[in-house]
């Protein structure tokens, strides 16, 4: 994509449409971002130009890098903007400019990255490694998103934007339900009491047991498991390299150090299935 040079561009002539994949600066602590940005601008210019789809002389003329910073100089009653044209470019390339601009700024909600990556993920004809190619994001991480946006019932979504839960409780309560709106539901209230262990226990139970009672799943995965706890002081690199990776992969710290260990005891034949 050829970007033109700079030039002031009225605010006027310019609209926010469905290429931006942020959906979220309407909330207490977007809003109060937006007034810090917009501070920073009247004290320091604005440091970057946007970016807007469309061909100079014709207005109007879509953000589809840098709506905060449009929204910014709105508070700031400025009439206009430094900006670039992106000339008349397609839509699913304006949605990963988009999102490769917010993804490298101020956290993404859950709702706009799923509802991104989805995109991405049915445009590329479900093709997970393409939508990888594209953003960055770990095959597990788009399956996470694809799931959610797919399978999730209503509450639990709202659960996510709302910052209650995290997306691994989330796929929990989903797979544990085997489909079942009513148990997922219950499941995603219960499973915010349940320890790692029972976590992954009532998706087991879940999955095995798809038309058993929720509450006796519920009951099963809470029974006890004869195991013994090991307390690793590890080196901050490997736990701050431990935290990155379960961030990334969408999964909890220790059930990933679960995973490495149990792999390289098998790889190294001191554990046999």
């Amino acid at each position: 994509m050829q970007l033109s040079n700079v030039i002031p561009v009225k605010l006027s002539e310019i609209i926010v449409q469905d290429s931006n994949v942020r959906t979220d600066l309407n909330s207490e602590n977007s809003q109060e971002n937006l007034k810090e940005l917009a501070e920073n601008i009247r004290l320091n210019g604005l440091l970057q130009p946007i970016v807007l789809r469309g061909v100079q002389g014709n207005p109007p003329y879509e953000v589809i890098v840098g709506q905060r910073r449009f929204l910014a100089h709105k508070l700031l009653n400025e009439e206009k903007i430094n900006a670039t044209f992106s000339g008349e470019i397609e839509p699913i390339q304006a949605l990963l400019l988009s999102l490769s601009e917010n993804m490298c700024r101020q956290e993404m909600n859950f709702e706009d990255t799923s509802t991104a990556i989805t995109k991405l993920y049915t445009h590329f004809n479900k093709k997970e490694q393409e939508v990888k190619n594209h953003t960055g994001f770990s095959i597990r991480m788009i399956r996470s998103y694809v799931k959610i946006e797919e399978q999730a019932t209503e509450k639990i979504k709202q659960y996510l934007r709302n910052g209650e839960i995290n997306l691994v409780d989330a796929k929990r309560a989903i797979d544990a339900a085997q489909g079942d709106e009513e148990k997922a539901n219950f499941y995603i209230d219960e499973i915010k009491s349940l320890t790692t262990y029972e976590k992954k226990r009532l998706v087991e139970e879940g999955t095995k047991n798809p038309n058993g009672a929720k509450d006796k799943i519920l009951e099963d995965a809470k029974k006890p498991k004869f195991e013994e706890t090991i307390i690793l002081n590890l080196p901050l690199k490997i736990n701050k390299a431990l935290v990155a990776a379960a961030e990334k992969l969408s999964i909890d710290k220790e059930e990933l150090t679960m995973n490495a260990l149990v792999a390289w005891l098998k790889v190294n034949d001191f554990l046999v299935d």
